[in-house]
């Protein structure tokens, strides 16, 4: 495809410059399309032991709502873990920190061996402890390369288990490259462990985030106890350390915990400490996309001593940070004047245990997903990811719900570690210096009002800096609010259309919602097949049912039956995903129905039935 399309650029232009012109031009545009590079994220345990409750799985947002299932991928994602997919939202390759892995789930060519030293020949297959160890990013002006930066634990500290508990400082910083053209599309890394920087470095809370050019990177790297951090630029030129500075505020240390910059590039923060003899604390800067300088620091203490600070993101909005200990999470508006000031308790653990292992549900590693909510893990080796699902909004609106998605096995306290791939150049900044503009593009996504069947909430999801929202609800109604709540007439089929755009172009996108079942009970179904599906299955003290296909039930009823046809268990069930808790049942099989109420006087309407295996 691609020499097809250097063919044609050759035949047009008549000149070798002319020529390689053009090529410039369409790898720069490469730069500022649709994303959907963290589509599919890969958790769990490797597979060979022998065990249902472990092995891969992915959580796939190329569907919405999103789906969960298992994959056959035999490596042990931990704390360091991150992955790609192309521009269409197809896993290209992934990692654990010490190996690669390619899209069919085998090691890539030349994948094994990353980080080589003590830890990683102890360690063997069980993948890196290091959080934030490692992300992927596109080589800028090459569609087929990939940039793996990663670093190393030079020292660690261990407890009685032998299991890690601090991974005390880095000393390399490298990055591979992968190149996806080689081995059939399956992609060969052809540099591995090169070293960009040797040091006493503070270990994981990789990250970066788009120049204000909008087509290189920024990252930020930190020198142990002292105030000194590099700062890498990630060009078509490669990696380069451009300069060592300090913030004159702070001082950089070791231990569990994350850094984020906002979607928007403007706010970097950092939550790391493992020092009880003083309280833990988040630093917050300003950053700036075309120096690549933090400033403006501001410091805030999270929690009291001995409290063991885990977690933080950013909302797509860039508004709200969510800081988290393991029993606490908080929310701070990064737009208030003293960020301290304008702290929220937004939710305490409930003391929620996973049965099998009997482990605690309690709040670990966050991250932005692409259906603009934040997903957390647990600290320990559960079924069970917390969710926010409105970080845009303020507490108490932005609703976390704990433990509400079941996963069909033991996800070992991972998430991806993904930068935001959606951001463009910083228009009419003086490095927006390549011709890069802002193309919007729409997507959104929705809700239905627990009280109100016809009551949907829209939830803007586009990127590429629009400033104007069109809706169209398909009932001869309109909206220009990002995020509008809107009440439809009556039961029926609406196509909903956003339509967004700036003073460079326009994006629509559209969905068919499907509200209610129709007149009758007899009327020919309108929604697909597969409407309900069940995950996990087997399940064992809980399971979630899955409402998809664009379908808004008018009240969907969930019922369980025994082996002997006896209802056990009933549930309203709402679009999306819905938790069902399996506490009190015995072991064994059991078949479920789901049905939909149609119009007052016409009965209701199956949308699904199967089968379910409750399991100790």
């Amino acid at each position: 495809m691609v020499q097809a399309v250097l063919y044609c650029l050759h035949l047009y232009f008549c000149t070798m410059k002319q020529y390689y012109f053009s090529v410039y031009l369409l790898l720069v545009t490469l730069t500022v399309c649709g994303q959907k590079r963290d589509n599919i994220w890969l958790l769990g345990y490797y597979n060979n032991l022998n065990d249902p409750n472990f092995g891969g799985m992915a959580l796939d947002f190329n569907t919405m709502p999103p789906e969960i299932y298992p994959v056959d991928n035999d490596m042990f994602m931990f704390d360091t873990n991150a992955s790609i997919c192309d521009e269409e939202g197809n896993l290209l390759f992934y990692t654990n920190g010490q190996t690669i892995g390619n899209a069919v789930f085998d090691t890539m060519q030349n994948g094994g061996g990353l980080n080589p030293g003590d830890f990683a020949e102890s360690n063997g297959e069980w993948g890196y402890w290091l959080p934030q160890g490692a992300f992927i990013l596109p080589k800028p002006g090459n569609p087929t390369s990939y940039y793996l930066i990663h670093e190393d634990i030079q020292y660690a500290t261990y407890n009685a288990l032998g299991l890690l508990l601090l991974a005390e400082y880095s000393k390399h910083l490298y990055f591979s490259e992968i190149d996806m053209s080689l081995e059939n599309g399956l992609g060969a890394v052809v540099k591995k462990n090169q070293i960009l920087r040797i040091d006493t470095l503070s270990p994981g809370q990789l990250t970066c985030t788009r120049h204000a050019n909008g087509r290189d990177w920024w990252m930020v790297a930190h020198e142990l106890t002292s105030k000194n951090y590099f700062r890498f630029l990630i060009s078509p030129e490669g990696i380069t350390e451009v300069g060592k500075d300090s913030t004159e505020h702070d001082l950089f240390k070791a231990g569990y915990g994350q850094a984020a910059f906002s979607p928007d590039g403007t706010v970097y923060a950092r939550l790391a400490s493992y020092e009880f003899s003083q309280p833990p604390t988040m630093d917050v800067y300003k950053f700036d996309r075309c120096s690549g300088f933090l400033s403006d620091h501001q410091q805030i203490h999270i929690g009291e001593l001995n409290v063991v600070v885990t977690s933080l993101s950013i909302s797509p909005n860039s508004r709200y940070l969510y800081a988290a200990t393991q029993d606490k999470v908080f929310q701070f508006d990064l737009e208030a004047p003293v960020i301290a000031y304008s702290k929220k308790l937004v939710a305490e653990f409930d003391g929620f245990y996973d049965t099998s292992p009997p482990f605690t549900t309690l709040f670990f590693y966050q991250q932005l997903a692409p259906n603009g909510k934040i997903y957390m893990c647990t600290a320990n080796g559960t079924r069970y990811l917390h969710v926010i699902h409105q970080p845009n909004l303020p507490y108490p609106n932005c609703n976390l719900e704990q433990h509400s998605i079941t996963l069909p096995r033991i996800n070992g306290q991972s998430l991806p570690n993904f930068p935001n791939y959606r951001l463009g150049p910083l228009d009419d900044s003086p490095c927006d210096t390549l011709g890069l503009d802002n193309h919007p593009v729409a997507l959104y996504r929705y809700g239905q009002d627990v009280n109100d069947y016809l009551t949907i909430e829209f939830t803007d999801l586009s990127y590429y800096e629009p400033i104007d929202w069109h809706w169209d609800f398909g009932d001869n109604t309109t909206d220009t609010n990002p995020n509008p709540i809107h009440e439809f007439p009556s039961d029926g089929t609406y196509e909903v259309c956003l339509t967004v755009s700036n003073q460079y172009d326009t994006s629509t996108y559209c969905r068919m919602l499907i509200i209610g079942t129709g007149i009758s009970a007899t009327a020919e179904p309108n929604q697909p097949a597969d409407l309900v599906s069940v995950f996990p299955n087997p399940a064992q003290s809980a399971t979630n049912f899955r409402l998809g296909g664009d379908y808004l039930p008018r009240e969907a009823m969930l019922t369980l039956y025994s082996a002997t046809g006896q209802p056990v268990h009933t549930q309203r069930l709402m679009a999306g995903w819905s938790v069902v808790g399996l506490e009190g049942l015995a072991k064994g099989m059991y078949f479920w129905e789901v049905r939909d109420a149609c119009l007052p006087g016409q009965g209701d309407r199956q949308l699904g039935a199967g089968k379910l295996v409750k399991v100790e």
